[in-house]
């Protein structure tokens, strides 16, 4: 198996909406990502993520296990957010902490879990374009945006140092484990210390290396990329008509529901 079979990138390529208009899958992203962030309950933001997940590995067949592995560090930091501001809301204390006079009010409670499905619904919908989309169509689309090259030109070369860092960690990590490495407490500790010194030794050098192959093929300072033939006037009617639905039952959603709270009591 590569060492790649199960990345982001991996499932970018070899998914069921890769060969989608990009145009379609952005204005969904970018109208979803909107839509969630002026939502006053958390009603709406939690059917968005119950969709775009949907979307995700129903439609994409992107596997769950990844998708749950993608979401998790996004749902940590929120919930570890929700915490403290169910405990930092204004109002008459419905349990008493009993220290520094903190404790949880009905206020907090209902900010932190519009918080939470806020961030659900943002990530949900911001990885439905990521675990879509080849990185050089988001690219393209940069281009197409009329981003400043040298900031998009960055981000390429900052997403494929990714890979290889991931290539040259991957292959020291793998040395060591047929080496008898990370058997004890100690070789563990040992073999860590050894591979964080040696991978920055490492992908540095292969930094130089990368430098120097583009500049022996004409690098100037800046990357020409082929540009895939999507564009915004490609965009098929039915994408178009389930867009404009989905943005009208979102918007009458968010109107019903006002400010309603889960929490109620």
């Amino acid at each position: 198996m590569s060492i790649f079979e199960d990345t982001l990138d991996h499932h970018t390529m070899h998914n069921e909406l890769t060969n989608t208009n990009i145009y379609s899958k952005v204005i969904f992203a970018i109208t979803a990502i909107l839509l969630n962030l002026v939502s006053g309950s958390p009603i709406m933001p939690f059917l968005i993520f119950l969709l775009c997940s949907f979307l995700i590995i129903f439609k994409a067949k992107i596997p769950a296990t990844f998708y749950a592995t993608f979401m998790a560090i996004p749902i940590g930091f929120a919930v570890l957010s929700g915490i403290f501001l169910a405990f930092l809301g204004t109002g008459p204390h419905i349990w008493d902490l009993g220290l520094f006079g903190i404790g949880l009010t009905k206020g907090g409670i209902n900010q932190a879990l519009l918080v939470f499905f806020r961030v659900l619904g943002g990530v949900a919908a911001l990885g439905f374009l990521i675990l879509t989309t080849p990185m050089n169509r988001i690219f393209a689309v940069f281009h197409d945006l009329h981003v400043p090259s040298i900031l998009t030109d960055l981000a390429i070369l900052m997403y494929r140092y990714i890979f290889l860092f991931l290539d040259v960690t991957s292959t020291m990590y793998n040395s060591q484990k047929t080496r008898l490495g990370y058997h004890s407490y100690m070789s563990w500790m040992n073999c860590l210390a050894s591979l964080a010194g040696m991978v920055f030794i490492r992908t540095w050098e292969q930094g130089e290396i990368s430098y120097k192959a583009l500049a022996s093929r004409g690098y100037n300072g800046q990357l020409n990329m082929i540009r895939d033939g999507d564009s915004i006037k490609d965009i098929p009617i039915l994408h178009w008509i389930l867009i404009i639905i989905f943005i009208v039952i979102v918007v009458l959603g968010i109107l019903y529901f006002g400010s309603m709270n889960l929490y109620a009591i």
